[in-house]
This record gives C-alpha cells, structure tokens and sequence, in this order.
C-alpha cells in the first residue's frame, strides 16, 4: 500500500510539473525545476534517465559533430510524452578514442567517463532514487557504463544502459536498413538527423565508405602507423539515408528504450553489499611528513574521513571504485597494502595537492 502512494504521490506531481516544457509531456526535466521540486520529485520509487550523446564527435563531411548529441535529445524528447519519469541534463562527454585525429571530436579517458557517470548517479542517489537508465548513444562508451553499474550494484543502485548489440536494437536496425554493413555517420545514423536536424545536413558530401569493414581501433583521415585509414570518417552507406528511415529508426530505438525503462521500473534492486569487515582493513589513524592528520572511520558500509581537523563526515563519503581504491568529491584516496596483506600507507589526492600518509600503529 505504501509503495501504491508513493507512485500515485510520483506521477501526479511528474504531471504537474512537465507542463512547463510540452503540455503533453509525462516526464519532467530536471534542469527546468527548483531543488524545492526537486525534493518533491526525487523519491525512491521515481526513474532518473540519463541522456548520453557526444557533442562533439566526427560523422563524417556531410553530419556536424553533435551528431549524437542531436539522437540523444530526440529520444527524450520523445519518451517525455510517454512515461513519468525525471530526465537530467545530457552527458556530451565520453569515451570515444577512435575518432581523435578527427579535427573537433573530443573524447574523456576510460576512466574519466566511467567516474563521471557515477558521480552523477551517487549525487543524484544520495535524494532517494535507486532506478537509473542511460540512453547511450554510442558503442565505445558501453564498457564504462558496464563498469560503472557493476560499482554503484553493490550499493543498491541500479544501473542500466541502452545498447546496440542487443538483439532488439539489432533487429530494428535491420527491418530499416538497406545495407547490412555500417556504424558510423551510415545510412540510418544520417537517416536519424535527416528527420531531426535537415539543415545541418550536407547530403552532397555524404559518400560510402566501407574500407573500415572488419577492422577495429583508431580511425585516421590521414595514412598514420597504427591506424585505420579512413578518410570520410563514415562507415558504411551514407548516400542511401532518407528522412523516412530517420523517422522510422528513431521511433524504433525510442520504443526499445521505453521497453527497457519499464523493466527496471519494476525489477528487484540489487542487494547492497556488506562491507563492514573489508573496511576494518582501512580504518584509524594516518598522518603525513608534517605531522597532519588523516583520520578514517566507517558508518553504514561507507568510509569516512576527517583531514586536517576538518570533519566533513556529513558531506562527503568515499566510495569504493575498485579494490583499496575509494573516491568522494573532495578527496581520493588510495591505500597501500604490505605483504601480509596490512594497510599501512595510503595516497591521497584533494583540492589540488597530492600528499602520503603513514598509517600509525
């Protein structure tokens, strides 16, 4: 009965608030409210989407480099008049190292996308929702949202993500297609911006470009040591898009995300890991060359610290990304283990320093 309230509570405020946008929108935008509303909103049975579209990545001479950003935003545009659920801000910067001799495409380093997709999450979590969906408009970006749902499943979080090998989205893709072979600025991804954006199109540069087909790594317009050449920056059949196909595959891509979105609305959380022996690995009294303190403690399976006499318990935990390595918004810290096994050093990064401590006995 609870639960009941809470989503009638849920999509009766979404309703009145998604007005401000489209009147016919169910979903609310998150930049568009107050952090008053967004008290109101961000409750744990709600459903955060996470939109995830480079802003500034090659596709090829004839499709601008927010190619993917342009995707992103149609798919939520879309399923805001579709389902009661908050939509942040879209992520215009990822992992996609293939396309850096590309003159304008940016790319974050592995780690870099991963950290900031759970730091969004965390933040966003630490109000009330567990239920997170990323529209992932892009395929090198996969593995980081693996990663990151694999860290934020042992705090209860759940992640998940579109993405386009699985067979849903393939089968999709196929029924519009003309040609089998692409995956770059092609045929449906210059299809998809013929039907959002026309005018940034240039269909009298498109050409076909299947010399990448087979190959894997760091594409190049230019012969380079290493690379794959690839001088249009398209692959597969651009000439054959039409505004049509565009119509047709974003209407397809938004309604498999909408299936997935559902799913999770209603899936078990993943059980929240028990820490509390692992920490204790962790825990006491550090202090540096100059004699300053770091003191770290745990509570509710997360670590604390208090630096320098300044303790920000309250504020900002450290979370555990990978074994002995744990992350907060101000501080890092990397412990270091001796040979039994013994915490007995730890490397810390904060506000621009970077500094060790020895663990006191």
């Amino acid at each position: 009965m609870k639960n009941f309230i809470l989503i009638v509570f849920l999509v009766t405020t979404l309703s009145a608030f998604a007005q401000k946008r489209n009147p016919k929108n169910k979903a609310v935008f998150l930049e568009d409210i107050s952090w008053t509303i967004a008290k109101q909103l961000l409750i744990p049975d709600a459903v955060i989407i996470i939109p995830l579209g480079a802003g500034a990545k090659e596709h090829g001479p004839h499709l601008p480099l927010s190619t993917d950003f342009l995707q992103a935003e149609d798919c939520i545009n879309r399923l805001a008049l579709e389902r009661n659920v908050i939509i942040t801000p879209t992520i215009n910067y990822g992992f996609y190292p293939a396309f850096i001799k590309y003159a304008g495409s940016t790319s974050l380093s592995f780690s870099t996308s991963t950290d900031m997709v759970l730091q969004i999450v965390r933040t966003l979590s630490n109000y009330g929702p567990k239920r997170f969906y990323i529209i992932n408009i892009g395929i090198s970006t996969t593995p980081t949202l693996a990663i990151a749902a694999n860290i934020l499943a042992t705090s209860g979080i759940l992640l998940f993500y579109s993405d386009y090998s699985r067979p849903a989205f393939l089968n999709a893709d196929k029924q519009i297609a003309t040609k089998a072979f692409g995956g770059h600025a092609d045929e449906l991804e210059t299809s998809n911006i013929l039907s959002i954006r026309p005018d940034l199109v240039d269909m009298s540069k498109a050409v076909d470009d299947t010399f990448p087909k087979g190959k894997k790594g760091v594409l190049t317009p230019t012969a380079i040591q290493g690379g794959i050449l690839d001088r249009s920056g398209i692959v597969g059949y651009a000439t054959l898009a039409t505004k049509e196909k565009g119509i047709l595959s974003m209407t397809a891509f938004t309604n498999n995300v909408i299936k997935e979105i559902d799913s999770i609305s209603n899936c078990p959380l993943p059980k929240e890991k028990d820490r509390t022996n692992e920490y204790k690995l962790y825990e006491g009294k550090y202090i540096d060359t100059a004699g300053t303190k770091l003191i770290i403690s745990q509570n509710n399976d997360k670590l604390y610290f208090i630096w320098n006499g300044r303790d920000l318990t309250n504020f900002f935990p450290l979370y555990r990304d990978a074994e002995d390595h744990f992350t907060s918004l101000i501080m890092n810290v990397l412990f270091v283990k001796n040979e039994k096994g013994e915490v007995t050093k730890a490397w810390c990064q904060s506000s621009g320093i970077n500094f060790w401590v020895t663990k006191v006995k």
